[in-house]
């Protein structure tokens, strides 16, 4: 603000500056925003090991479902033995339950990235709210409309200045 300048009701005018409480608020809302990064992260590492595992599965099942397949045809003509049937048929059960289990854990542990992800990024908004507001109350504005009459340095201490701005008011 200099002399001569107009100003409107509420307008800021000066600011206080007090780095230190802003500079901690922007670090914690960066921690919770790399917080964020490296569970989205952790969501596609995560992703993609299911779904390795999921195709691996799927594959061994295809294969056990085509080898049982056979032996039924070989056990109804004679040619195999009853128990090898019943092995590989326990083998694609077991391959059946592997599948549904690993479903079930891939299932928790993306439910589990997931609220914590949403945790960081509501911390992060969160800080950043406070941080907004922070530098809010750190604007002083002009309780009325008119012009800057004059502009004082009233004080120096180290790391603060005390400014003076006197507003003459417009008459309606």
């Amino acid at each position: 603000m200099r002399p001569g300048d107009r100003v409107a009701e509420g307008e800021p005018i000066a600011r206080r500056v007090d780095e230190a409480p802003l500079a901690d608020l922007k670090d914690q809302a960066g921690a919770k925003r790399q917080e964020a990064q490296r569970l989205e992260e952790e969501m596609a590492r995560l992703e993609e090991r299911c779904r390795a595992e999921r195709e691996a599965l799927k594959g061994e099942m295809a294969r056990l479902e085509d080898q049982v397949g056979r032996l039924r045809y070989l056990v109804s003509v004679g040619a195999e033995a009853p128990l090898r049937l019943s092995e590989a048929e326990g083998r694609l059960e077991e391959a059946r339950a592997r599948l549904t289990r690993l479903a079930v854990s891939c299932a928790g542990d993306r439910a589990r990235l997931e609220a914590s992800l949403r945790e960081a990024r509501l911390a992060e908004e969160r800080l950043r709210r406070r941080l907004a507001r922070a530098e809010e109350a750190q604007l002083i504005r002009s309780p009325v409309a008119g012009r800057v009459g004059e502009v004082k340095v009233r004080d120096l201490r180290p790391g603060e200045v005390v400014v003076e701005v006197v507003i003459v008011g417009e008459r309606e």
